[in-house]
């Protein structure tokens, strides 16, 4: 008795990408800049993917979902590495509110991985709930930045900018990315508020402010964390780049006059390299802003280890 083998048996099972995913698959830096997004954002959503990559993912969310996203998602991201069943709203490419589901988890290589399941067809009930909580997130949003902001600025205050500020560094010290921490006083303010009044003097700070939220990333934090005390922490940018940032600034700072005369700043700079506590660090600027000042202000100083 003879046994035939059996021919062989071909087929074109392809292996699942993405694109299979019956939800949005959609992946960002840890800057929340949108590096990959799958066909369903294109056949759901509407989106061309062209129209997100490179782009904040802000174009996506609607208000009150981009303040949970900043506020929640990506602090508890930071710390706990992943977020489940997480309520939001986007927009398609029409301009269409969307309730999603939201996943998420942050990886090692610094990236964060999303997914979305429309949640659209869910009962009255849970529509009403997520409206619900979009109104008590918008009045704990208006809450947080009275508590977290400086009242005259709009620029974040002391204790927002510690807290945001340990964050950024813990995250730079997984990712061995270097941050720079700018300080800054406004050279001779008292003069300016003896010689023509705490009215002029106020309209000075809020212009700066103004300047300064117009000039930096949306990455970079901003604060003003004294009488005419600001501070600048740059994510991921190195001592050139820092150097060439406070040339800049100064240049803009220019721009804002005083009787005539342009406004001047006498900047401190730390360079984040080794694991430190935000304290420390602010410490570090604060040095460099004395020397920089015993120098003759109106210059940038660079702190320098011991």
């Amino acid at each position: 008795m003879t046994i035939k083998n059996s021919p062989t048996v071909q087929t074109d099972i392809q292996k699942p990408t993405p694109d299979h995913f019956p939800c949005g698959a959609l992946v960002t830096n840890s800057s929340r800049v949108i590096t990959y997004v799958n066909s369903y954002f294109t056949t759901e959503l509407l989106w061309i993917p062209g129209e997100l990559i490179g782009k904040s993912t802000d174009v996506i969310f609607t208000q009150s979902s981009k303040i949970f996203f900043q506020t929640y998602l990506i602090p508890t991201l930071l710390h706990e590495k992943t977020c489940e069943e997480m309520q939001l709203i986007i927009f398609n490419a029409k301009g269409v509110r969307i309730p999603v589901t939201v996943n998420a988890h942050y990886s090692s290589d610094g990236c964060i991985y999303w997914s979305f399941f429309n949640a659209s067809k869910r009962d009255q009930l849970y529509d009403e709930l997520i409206k619900t909580r979009e109104t008590l997130e918008e009045q704990a949003e208006a809450l947080k930045l009275l508590a977290s902001t400086d009242e005259l600025t709009e620029l974040l205050n002391r204790r927002e900018m510690s807290y945001r500020g340990s964050l950024v560094l813990e995250q730079a010290a997984r990712s061995q990315q270097s941050v720079s921490l700018l300080m800054f006083d406004i050279d001779y303010f008292k003069k300016i508020n003896d010689a023509f009044g705490h009215v002029e003097g106020d309209r000075v700070l809020q212009e700066l402010g103004q300047k300064l939220k117009a000039f930096c990333r949306q990455t970079d934090l901003v604060a003003r964390v004294g009488g005419e005390e600001f501070l600048i922490l740059l994510p991921d940018t190195d001592k050139t780049d820092t150097l060439l940032f406070c040339q800049r600034l100064h240049q803009l700072i220019a721009t804002v006059m005083v009787d005539n005369k342009p406004l001047t700043v006498s900047i401190g700079v730390s360079i984040y390299e080794n694991k430190i506590s935000f304290t420390d660090f602010y410490a570090q600027a604060d040095k460099a802003v004395y020397q920089a000042k015993n120098l003759g202000r109106n210059r940038t100083e660079l702190y320098q280890t011991q």
